[in-house]
């Protein structure tokens, strides 16, 4: 059975308990100034593990994240933490990641038990689906059996009670379109969970008579939130750059075209300062300046794994071992992110996103 360590042997917490107390006194006293902190999960199948390490160290650092966005593995891990009190997050991530491990060990040995349920499981989908034939599942775990887990760590009257904002991102197979699941605008279920998570093999989900997949999300729905300074860490399990000849990943795009924006409205505003007063009061000025904004974002992009070769047969490998890894991983990585002497310190005036990036636990340059 995995048994996911609280501490992660060789972190900076670890090997100096006085320089990491210091360290978050720093950034304790850096993060006062954001009124907004933001957690993107993408996806990732079993290198969501990742993501929950990364977690846990926030929470260990005494950091709650009140903006909470997740699409794939990433919309389950963004559910349990908004559906539960902050001193049982860890604990019922913990949960989770074991027991679907557990489960995914056990579920080739389980012979005509699993065959039978399944049979129940495609029986019942067309009784409630008005006779619609289920697809095929080749997933590492049931969609059932998935639910089961989900419903046992996540509490949706806390998800809906909107004490931390949640967009889970879905697309729509029958439009093709991408669709925003958000708790400000909706009463969210399993069902939206489900629909909104990808594994390998795994059917699509239903809402409202819809099918639904995991869809791609990443700093996007930032852009309808209200102008707020905000420090939002972007965990991603790996980095889906197309092809050896390299390219844009999606979050990589989405983090550029969010800093243009932003950097936009702050120049804007510091513009708008140095307008004499007569000039501001003009009508078409006042438009123009209302654009302006003197919020700040600071990103932390966290990337645990590149796209080599190999990828496809991490995503599927839930084994206790490797989910133990990239636990502490993801742990490690945020330690290192939060100890950076200048990560957390304000951006210069005339930009309104500044992004830093640990990739693979390597800091890359800021950007």
């Amino acid at each position: 059975m995995m048994t996911l360590r609280p501490a992660v042997a060789g972190s900076a917490a670890a090997v100096n308990p006085q320089e990491h107390r210091l360290a978050r006194a720093r950034s304790e006293k850096s993060l006062a100034r954001f009124d907004r902190v933001a957690l993107v999960l993408s996806g990732g199948g079993a290198l969501g593990a990742y993501q929950a390490g990364a977690y846990a160290a926030l929470e260990n650092a005494g950091i709650r994240p009140n903006w909470i966005a997740g699409s794939a593995i990433g919309a389950i891990n963004a559910a349990i933490i908004a559906g539960n009190l902050p001193h049982e997050r860890s604990f019922r991530l913990r949960q989770f990641w074991r027991e679907l491990s557990r489960r995914v060990a056990v579920r080739a040995d389980a012979g005509m038990h699993q065959n039978l349920r399944a049979a129940i499981e495609r029986l019942m989908f067309r009784w409630n689906h008005g006779g619609v034939r289920p697809p095929r599942e080749s997933s590492v775990i049931p969609t059932g059996e998935l639910r089961e887990l989900v419903a046992e760590v996540v509490d949706f009257s806390r998800i809906n009670s909107g004490a931390v904002r949640m967009v889970l991102g879905a697309t729509n197979l029958d439009t093709g379109a991408e669709t925003f699941f958000d708790n400000d605008r909706h009463v969210l279920t399993i069902d939206h969970v489900l629909a909104s998570t990808a594994l390998p093999g795994m059917a699509p989900g239903i809402v409202d008579g819809q099918r639904y997949s995991g869809g791609s999300v990443s700093v996007a729905p930032l852009d309808d939130a209200r102008p707020a300074d905000t420090l939002c860490f972007v965990i991603d399990g790996y980095d889906p750059v197309p092809g050896v000849g390299g390219g844009m990943s999606r979050s990589a795009r989405e983090i550029a075209a969010l800093r243009r924006y932003h950097d936009l409205r702050r120049v804007i505003a510091l513009l708008g300062e140095r307008l004499p007063a007569a000039l501001r009061r003009d009508t078409e000025v006042r438009k123009c300046l209302a654009e302006g904004s003197e919020a700040t974002m600071t990103i932390l992009r966290l990337v645990h794994e590149g796209a080599d070769a190999e990828l496809p047969k991490k995503m599927a490998d839930f084994s206790s071992a490797a989910l133990m890894r990239r636990w502490q991983a993801g742990e490690s990585d945020v330690g290192t992110s939060l100890t950076h002497p200048l990560w957390l310190a304000p951006p210069p005036r005339r930009l309104g996103v500044v992004v830093h990036e640990l990739r693979g636990g390597v800091a890359a340059r800021p950007r």
